[in-house]
């Protein structure tokens, strides 16, 4: 790294000042916390850590020469094994070691590179000499964290990013990304390449690895999106049995090895593809980086890379690893002072910077992440690579015209495990949206009521407390709470909001909708992570005993719900992903919807009591301007009834939603018409048909004497409802994954 800073940017850094500087750092650190749904392993600086041109020769040299280094000694290791019978290889600690599996020897290779991926973890010594920390072969990450680094600190800094003529990052990928469509038609495939996640529960590396995917062009699948069959490997798409015709030709893996062939490498928490190790055998199939990767990252095997690489490649190792039995002095970067001084100050610091394999060669990355080392707090940096002062950014890089062109196949528009993500993402969404709605409106009525002694006020806020249990299903709830002691209402309500592990709490459905919204950051905007992130700091300060009033951080979250919809309406295409999530939507909603009318006009009160719930219930579906406009009386029972039941105008009404949900389930593919999917909805659609807001609020005598007919109604259509969600399931989701593995029916 340089020791000194470019005069631009220097003249840049005097115009910000100490103060625009910590407040740039500040408001990167939000964006990154937003985007990945995780702080950043670090303070982020702004201030870079500056790579010259010169520098970068000699540092990119060493590092495709390490890639190709590490690639000849897994392809012996896994193959002739001469390395063996040297006395140069540390034999004995790599036959010990456990990442070597013995059943991915003999696997053929596709094309002269084994190697697709290498993260190198590197510094520079004070007397200007590149040392290897630590190689990361088996599943190598770093270039989403790169690519969000320089997208943050561009938008909280842009000066910084004005002053200096530094190489971008995206053409690398482009570049990239045409090598690996060439590398899947090399032996006559589609070129189809898919990205294998692991069960890593870390917000970077998943945010990490889903952008490094997307930069790739590849779709995200699971372990049991994939199934093996007669030496192939294929994708389990959702309502579509797959054939040969979408075979994958590359398999990406960001999951460690021994987790991926139950049947050749063992039973793992991942479950794995039963029969890829035989899939790779046969040559149908390329799994990168390749099984048993992680044997190059022996310690033993780094020590002895200066003798094998004169051993192998007959060269000099350009960049060795630091002398065990001493500690270098590092070479420094410009870095905000962790003490809180005005002025900058020297910091040694860790690169991490990847290396891909690309058409004809190794290519590094021309920028990565910077970490400081010392004991002062952890500060993340980005890595700028500068263009000679002699040339254009434009010589270093591939220009449009050089970059092979390729038609790629059309992917299908996602595996099981994202369709279930997608549905799931619908009904969370509408879940999250109605249970705040309910709970803000129960406490502005009990602000309303509290102060009335009368029965009525009594009975519609008992009606509509045990309506908030009945529709989140969190029962027993209100049900057997002492409605008249404000500080058993008050805990409960506590509850409902902030209780994670309650199902049907606001807290546990905010975060299972966070949690599916993860596996989708490639195919939703990126504008809808700021949007969470805002949502879950409010959820977080609603158990707060000094919090401000219940109401407005329910608003928020209301707020944010409709501008999450608005995102993916704007944003997300039309295809199978969208139809899913639609349809998840549509069920939700409609089962809030019945739930609701069941729980607060099941049963007759007396009038000034149902005139109060009516109300409410109004205002929860957002219908009272519409009934205004419709009615010019007060809300009554019958004529809200029928306006949230038939007008298919009214976003929140039952004819609308079944109109939406007909539609989304038309457009999913089916070889034929499933009478699983059509049936259910037949038989809502009929009894729907039948229904009379008047007859509907008749007594039922057989449910007690003050119960309607609305009742059994609405248990009949929520029935049928379920009965559509479970074969939606079948049909697309099962037997890959029944849903996602936070989702549950019970509303």
């Amino acid at each position: 790294m340089s020791s000194s800073t470019p005069r631009s940017l220097a003249a840049e850094l005097d115009v910000m000042g100490p103060s625009a500087l910590r407040r740039a750092s500040s408001d990167a650190a939000a964006m990154f916390a937003a985007d990945v749904s995780g702080a950043a392993p670090g303070m982020i600086d702004p201030l870079p850590a500056v790579i010259t041109a010169s520098e970068w020769d000699d540092l990119y040299a060493g590092l495709v020469q390490r890639a190709r280094l590490l690639d000849a000694l897994y392809s012996d290791l896994y193959g002739p094994r001469t390395v063996f019978g040297s006395d140069v290889a540390p034999t004995a600690e790599l036959l010990e070691d456990p990442a070597y599996l013995r059943t991915a020897v003999g696997i053929p290779a596709r094309g002269s590179q084994r190697l697709f991926a290498l993260a190198c973890t590197v510094a520079r010594t004070a007397d200007g000499q590149w040392r290897v920390i630590e190689d990361q072969v088996d599943v190598p990450h770093g270039a989403g964290f790169a690519l969000e680094m320089r997208r943050v600190l561009s938008r909280c800094a842009p000066g910084l990013y004005r002053s200096t003529e530094l190489r971008r990052l995206h053409p690398f990928f482009d570049r990239i990304r045409t090598a690996l469509d060439l590398r899947g038609r090399a032996d006559g495939g589609s070129g189809r390449a898919v990205v294998l996640l692991g069960k890593g529960e870390d917000p970077l590396l998943t945010f990490d690895h889903h952008w490094f995917a997307n930069l790739l062009g590849a779709p995200v699948v699971s372990a049991t999106d994939l199934r093996t069959g007669s030496g192939l490997l294929t994708l389990r798409v959702p309502g579509v049995q797959a054939d040969p015709a979408e075979a994958v030709d590359t398999l990406i893996r960001l999951a460690p090895s021994q987790q991926l062939d139950p049947l050749d490498l063992g039973p793992t928490p991942l479950r794995g593809v039963t029969g890829l190790v035989e899939a790779a055998r046969n040559g149908d199939v390329e799994v990168v980086n390749p099984l048993g990767a992680g044997l190059l990252e022996n310690p033993a095997l780094r020590e002895a890379l200066p003798d094998l690489c004169r051993q192998i490649l007959h060269e000099d190792l350009q960049l060795r690893s630091p002398a065990t039995d001493s500690a270098p002095e590092w070479s420094t970067a410009l870095s905000l002072d962790p003490a809180g001084g005005k002025r900058p100050v020297q910091r040694p610091v860790t690169l991490r910077l990847l290396v891909l394999a690309g058409a004809d060669d190794y290519e590094v990355l021309p920028g990565g992440v910077a970490t400081t080392t010392d004991d002062a707090p952890t500060a993340v940096k980005d890595v700028w690579v500068l263009v000679p002062e002699t040339a254009t950014a434009a010589s270093d890089e591939a220009s449009p015209a050089a970059v092979t062109r390729s038609t790629l196949p059309a992917y299908p528009a996602m595996t099981r495990s994202i369709g279930a993500d997608l549905f799931w993402f619908g009904r969370y969404l509408e879940r999250v949206d109605l249970t705040s709605r309910l709970l803000r409106t129960v406490l502005d009525t009990t602000n309303d009521l509290g102060s009335e002694r009368g029965t009525t006020a009594r009975t519609a806020l008992g009606v509509l407390l045990r309506a908030v249990t009945d529709v989140t299903t969190t029962f027993p709830g209100f049900h057997q709470v002492d409605l008249k002691d404000p500080e058993e209402v008050h805990t409960e309500i506590t509850a409902l909001l902030t209780a994670v592990d309650r199902p049907g709490s606001l807290a546990q459905s905010f975060d299972s909708l966070a949690h599916t919204t993860r596996t989708l950051r490639d195919l939703v905007s990126d504008d809808i992570w700021p949007v969470i992130a805002r949502m879950r700091a409010r959820i977080r300060t609603l158990g707060q005993v000094d919090s401000q009033p219940l109401e407005p951080a329910l608003t928020d979250i209301i707020d944010g719900c409709l501008t999450l919809s608005g995102a993916i309406t704007d944003s997300m295409p039309r295809n199978l992903g969208w139809n899913l999530a639609e349809t998840g939507r549509r069920i939700e909603r409609t089962l809030g919807l019945l739930a609701l009318l069941r729980a607060t006009l099941g049963h007759r009160r007396h009038d000034e009591a149902e005139a109060r719930v009516t109300q409410a219930v109004a205002v929860i579906t957002e219908s009272g301007a519409s009934y205004r406009r419709y009615y010019h009386a007060a809300v009554q029972p019958e004529l809200l009834l029928e306006l949230l039941l038939a007008d298919a105008t009214l976003p929140r009404s039952l004819a609308f939603q079944l109109e939406k949900l007909g539609a989304s389930l038309d457009r999913l593919p089916e070889s034929t018409p499933s009478p699983e999917l059509r049936a259910p909805l037949s038989s809502l659609r009929t009894r729907v048909t039948g229904w009379s807001p008047r007859d509907l609020l008749q007594p039922a005598s057989t449910a007690g004497p003050s119960a309607t007919a609305l009742l059994d109604e609405t248990s009949g259509a929520i029935t049928s409802l379920r009965e559509l969600a479970g074969a939606l399931e079948d049909v697309y989701f099962r037997p890959t994954e029944s849903t996602s593995p936070w989702g549950f029916d019970d509303v």
